[in-house]
């Protein structure tokens, strides 16, 4: 690890569970803010959730070789900027899930003291008013200081129910990633079938006997007679993952194992299951065992399970996940959130050892990495990005940064399909994916750059009705003024959307006019073409290529463009945003 950089002013306080001396090269900075919640002293450690401690290795980890979640994942782990420092500003645990108003203010002004470069949150707040709650606030400070945050959208897919968008903050989606948990069963009769399970044990299992429970015949996991499934390896059809009691059932009654037949079986199991060896089925795998048990009166068994295998290369990958918050923002519509989608479900990062993950049995299981999952998770994948970003660009503003992170994501997956939902596999529109997911090798030369300063926000603020009271209020500094009163379409933003018309509509008022600068970031002569067509997998018909050339011959100059209603279309550097 490189040295602490002179500009750290921070330090390594004391808490339960954690000693000044923990910090290294690596974590340079830990502070406790937990006086609005009024628990104990010192508890603000992570033994008892380990949800920073995650974040922490995900955004800035370093290189961890032969990491694992007891055989799941298993390989180097390593945190997007592997080589940055880290400082961490705990404002929560699990006795304060919800943390104080108090303490995050509290938070963000020590951490801009200290000197840090990127704010990663993966918390939410109350808004009492627009632009006016604990997290918006500082984050406009902190940008005005040159500081990037980026935030979790919330794990609430109502639509409307996303939390932290306000326009200075990069919000973040969550996305799922190719790669699955999955276990094997050899039925007696040769018949392989692959399923998912987090099962933590390779286990024998030689001829073990299947016993179906059929819901029809009045069969449920609450309902199993001990006498009939003990030893046996149990079917159950259709399982609700909502009302999923299975597990425990299982384990009262003796039974060997489960299968569970469901339409999503990817998504029925959380990591921390894995103390029963339970499989998650199909419904063609599960019609598979079905038909098998019909033509063995005899006794259909199972010759052997395989759990613990990792799956890689699956399709269609990313997706957005299903528990991602949903845009648009319920305070301004008119501005694209979630910014971006990052891979946020079954995210393995390191663990605090003083919290049991799961439980085995009697025993309380600990490990030094886990699997979380959650916009959570997303938010510091970005986090380390642009930390990645700034150590390349030192120059480039948090509004820079996001920018390049925008205009260079992609929106279609492994198949080369628009990106669908988890669960429903329905097509998802900018709404729920933002400008699309990051692809931090190709923002590390976006060529063009959105770029947004203090007092373009506070100009925005002023055309959304503010006084300058309350915006001197909001930035916790006086002698901002108005300098105009900016609309909402003319904020510099890398995206552009609008409310005002809807797709159908006909006759005047169908031209809606956005202004944007934009800053050349790339070589000092280059030409960029702006290509406004359908979006991928779109089955509309559009006739007619409509292009615009600009060319910017030398660095940074500025350069102004009108652009009317289209479907947001992603290229190097520009990223044209839909607005129906």
């Amino acid at each position: 690890m490189p040295a602490v950089p002179e500009k750290w002013k921070g330090k390594c306080e004391e808490a339960d569970h954690f000693k000044p001396s923990y910090c290294n090269r690596k974590l340079i900075g830990s502070r406790f803010f937990l006086k609005g919640t009024k628990v104990g002293p010192g508890s603000a450690s992570d033994k008892s959730f380990s949800h920073g401690t995650h974040i922490c290795s995900t955004a800035a980890g370093n290189f961890v070789p032969g990491a694992s979640y007891s055989g799941h994942a298993k390989g180097t782990a390593r945190g997007v900027a592997s080589r940055a420092h880290i400082a961490i500003y705990a404002v929560a645990n699990s006795e304060s899930e919800n943390p104080s108003s108090v303490d995050v203010l509290a938070a963000f002004d020590q951490a801009m003291a200290d000197g840090v470069d990127v704010i990663s949150l993966s918390i939410g707040v109350d808004v009492p008013s627009p632009y006016q709650d604990a997290i918006s606030m500082p984050s406009l400070t902190a940008v005005d200081r040159g500081i990037f945050v980026a935030a979790a959208a919330a794990n609430n897919p109502d639509r409307w129910a996303l939390q932290n968008g306000a326009p200075w903050i990069t919000t973040v989606g969550a996305g799922t990633v190719d790669r699955s948990f999955t276990a094997q069963i050899v039925l007696s009769n040769g018949a392989m079938i692959e399923g998912y399970s987090f099962f933590q044990l390779d286990i024998f299992a030689a001829d073990v006997p299947l016993y179906h429970c059929q819901r029809k015949l009045g069969c449920g996991s609450s309902s199993l007679n001990r006498s009939e499934v003990a030893g046996k390896i149990v079917l159950f059809d259709d399982v609700d993952p909502e009302g999923m009691h299975t597990a425990p059932d299982l384990l009262d009654s003796g039974a060997f194992g489960g299968l569970l037949v469901t339409n999503h079986p990817e998504t029925l199991f959380h990591p921390d299951e894995g103390y029963f060896p339970m499989i998650a089925l199909s419904q063609g795998s599960g019609d598979t065992v079905r038909n098998y048990i019909a033509c063995s009166p005899g006794g259909a068994k199972v010759q052997s399970l395989r759990f613990r295998l990792t799956k890689l290369g699956g399709t269609p990958a990313p997706k957005v996940a299903l528990y991602s918050s949903r845009g648009p923002d319920a305070i301004n519509p008119s501005i694209l959130k979630p910014d971006l989608l990052a891979p946020g479900h079954q995210i393995l990062a390191a663990f605090s050892r003083e919290r049991p993950y799961t439980s085995l049995g009697e025993y309380s299981v600990v490990t030094d990495y886990g699997l979380m999952t959650g916009t959570s998770m997303a938010a510091p994948h970005v986090a380390g990005a642009a930390a990645l970003l700034k150590s390349v660009y030192p120059e480039w503003t948090p509004a820079a940064i996001r920018s390049a992170l925008m205009t260079t994501a992609y929106v279609v997956d492994n198949t080369g399909k628009i990106f669908t939902e988890q669960q429903t596999d329905e097509p998802m529109t900018p709404t729920e994916f933002g400008a699309g997911h990051i692809d931090l090798k190709r923002a590390m030369d976006p060529g063009l750059v959105y770029d947004l300063r203090t007092q373009d926000y506070v100009d925005f603020l002023c055309g959304q009705n503010f006084t300058e009271k309350q915006i001197n209020a909001i930035l916790r500094q006086r002698g901002w003024h108005c300098r105009a009163e900016l609309k909402v379409e003319d904020l510099n933003y890398p995206s552009l959307t609008t409310t005002t018309i809807k797709v159908g509509d006909k006759g005047p008022g169908r031209t809606v006019k956005f202004r944007r600068v934009l800053t050349n970031v790339g070589e000092g002569k280059s030409v960029y073409r702006a290509t406004l067509g359908k979006r991928p997998a779109d089955d509309e018909n559009q006739s007619g290529a409509e292009k615009a050339v600009v060319s910017l011959p030398q660095r940074d100059q500025e350069v102004l463009g009108h652009f009317g209603r289209r479907r947001r279309f992603p290229g190097k550097g520009l990223l044209l945003s839909a607005v129906d």
